[in-house]
């Protein structure tokens, strides 16, 4: 049986996946490839490494420490990103473009889109890539280019090997009227071709991969910035494959309490931001699952897959975007094993 995991990264929710990673060794479930995004880069390459995630992942310091949430947003999280002070402090003695408006030229000084600045080398990104790259399990991720709408996939070798690089079924007129169309509307992407292939890991890449909003919109990593803005998963190119482990840091639903302050508005937003770019992820593999088991679609070119979905049950809070909690990674520990265990896997040795 052939298997791959699909890793969906969201700050502060990582500890998830990393759940889910360690569980999967543990259990000795290993996949022939490994589809991640934003955050789970960085995550998936530690476990590659054998390390120990929840200890890799969550320092006891902060994730005890009640006001962790706020200092991140002062001072930044040591080794991935500090505060933009300096460059605000640029912008305030820059002289304005009045040709924008007077609301846009304060709104730019005292609200700007750059929050942060990242701050992880270029040695630390170039042993990630040399992780990766090397891996005998196939790695795919993604970025990013705002300004296209399209999206961009990096992979190794073994992804190249393992994927198709062809539509299964040749562009029709009506394909390439919608490409036509494409050309004129930022909501379509331009070049499908282009978001299937998979583009070479570099540390370029990864840069673009990691490259949060809070960073700003200027000096994009190749114009590219995080893919989990448009794909918060990256699913649908998996369906050759017999069980997709689809592993999101989100809940299906809003359960428990309804949101009853700005803040609560604030996480079921960014929450079903996320959610609905997953749901359609899954959609087309959902609906043909649907139809061979109805006996609708009997065309030996289409097969049913296996997607085994991991996932919490509760709203992530809007306080838990910044630092990683050893509740969420054991978590999803627990769901992970209870899914093992109704495939009717067994722990080695149990």
């Amino acid at each position: 049986m052939s298997v791959a995991f699909a890793l969906a990264g969201l700050g502060g929710m990582n500890a998830h996946g990393a759940g889910f990673l360690d569980t999967a060794r543990a259990w000795g479930i290993a996949p022939d490839l490994v589809t991640a995004t934003s955050g789970q880069i960085m995550v998936l390459a530690e476990w590659m490494q054998g390390h120990d995630l929840r200890a890799q992942l969550i320092s006891p310091e902060r994730a005890g420490d009640p006001v962790a949430q706020a200092r991140t947003v002062l001072f930044g999280y040591p080794g991935v990103f500090r505060p933009a002070y300096a460059e605000a402090l640029f912008r305030f003695a820059a002289v304005p473009d009045w040709s924008e408006g007077l609301l846009n030229v304060v709104a730019d000084r005292l609200l700007p889109a750059q929050q942060y600045v990242p701050v992880r080398s270029d040695d630390e990104l170039g042993h990630v890539m040399t992780v990766l790259n090397d891996s005998p399990v196939g790695v795919v991720f993604n970025s990013y280019d705002p300004r296209s709408g399209a999206g961009l996939l990096y992979g190794n070798d073994v992804a190249r090997r393992l994927l198709p690089q062809q539509k299964a079924i040749p562009n029709t007129r009506a394909a390439a009227a919608l490409h036509s169309l494409a050309k004129r509307d930022l909501r379509y992407a331009t070049d499908a071709e282009q978001e299937r292939k998979i583009l070479p890991i570099t540390i370029e890449a990864i840069k673009s991969a990691l490259w949060l909003s809070l960073y700003g919109f200027k000096n994009l990593p190749g114009g590219q910035m995080d893919g989990a803005y448009h794909r918060s998963s990256i699913i649908s190119e998996l369906h050759g494959f017999d069980r997709i482990f689809a592993v999101r840091p989100l809940a299906n639903g809003w359960s428990g309490k309804v949101p009853a302050n700005w803040f609560e508005v604030q996480d079921w937003t960014y929450e079903m931001w996320f959610s609905v770019g997953y749901k359609a992820e899954v959609d087309t593999l959902k609906r043909i699952n649907d139809l061979i088991a109805a006996g609708h679609l009997i065309d030996p070119k289409y097969k049913r897959v296996d997607l085994i979905e991991i996932q919490p049950e509760t709203p992530a809070g809007y306080f838990n975007y910044f630092v990683e909690r050893g509740e969420v990674y054991d978590n999803a520990v627990k769901a992970t094993e209870l899914k093992f265990k109704e495939l009717g896997l067994t722990r080695p040795g149990a």
